[in-house]
């Protein structure tokens, strides 16, 4: 009897069954958590967001959020990050100047929406409560700076600002006013306003050389 295996000249490539890459079961508990405790946030506030209204909402269990996020209030700055950031992120494009004037008219139409009222839920909780606090700021605040320090770096390295800027008190001018206005509602957030008060702040960002050119 012969030993030489069968082929199936019927099969072709194109019949063969590929199988495709997926998203990790891990991966996809993530995602579905995280839309449903920013969903919660959106809806409720963050007066009524708790873990078992998320772990309801999302189909999962309690022990499984606790697991990825150790309290309340690191996961609502984890489904906050996650719903805003892909759309606040700068460009890594243009000028220096151009991808701070996008990124903060960006920020202030975002904030102009229900994700606005997060944020006010967010700093408000931290007043009182300082792991709410620390998570804010931690998981936002921070990596918000050092992100908007690179841009200025790239301004700095580009010849475009001084070369002696103080990036802090850059930070602090461009985006101060933006919670300045959300906290305390003395007047609208309005990106022709914020595009007023960037370039203010970035004129005073420039180089002697970049100002002649302007």
């Amino acid at each position: 009897m012969s030993n030489t295996p069968i082929v199936d000249t019927n099969r072709t490539e194109s019949t063969v069954s590929v199988r495709k890459p997926c998203r990790p079961r891990g991966d996809a508990a993530r995602v579905a958590i995280l839309e449903a405790a920013y969903a919660q946030m959106e809806e409720f506030g963050l007066a009524g967001f708790t873990i078992e209204g998320v772990a309801a909402r999302a189909g999962a269990a309690k022990t499984t959020i606790y697991r990825w996020w150790p309290s309340r209030e690191s996961l609502a700055v984890a489904a906050f990050l996650a719903a805003a950031l892909p759309k606040i992120n700068f460009t890594s494009t243009g000028s220096a100047s151009d991808a701070i004037q996008t990124q903060i008219r960006k920020l202030v139409a975002v904030y102009e929406g229900k994700t606005g009222r997060v944020v006010r839920d967010l700093i408000a909780a931290g007043n009182s409560d300082p792991a709410a606090a620390t998570a804010f700021v931690e998981g936002y605040v921070r990596p918000r700076r050092i992100a908007a320090r690179e841009v200025l770096q790239r301004g700095i390295d580009s010849g475009e600002f001084k070369p002696d800027l103080d990036m802090e008190a850059a930070i602090d001018a461009l985006y101060g006013p933006v919670f300045y206005r959300l906290l305390v509602g003395h007047g609208p957030l309005d990106v022709t306003w914020i595009t007023n008060v960037a370039s203010l702040v970035l004129a005073g960002c420039k180089s002697n050389s970049s100002a002649v050119l302007l």
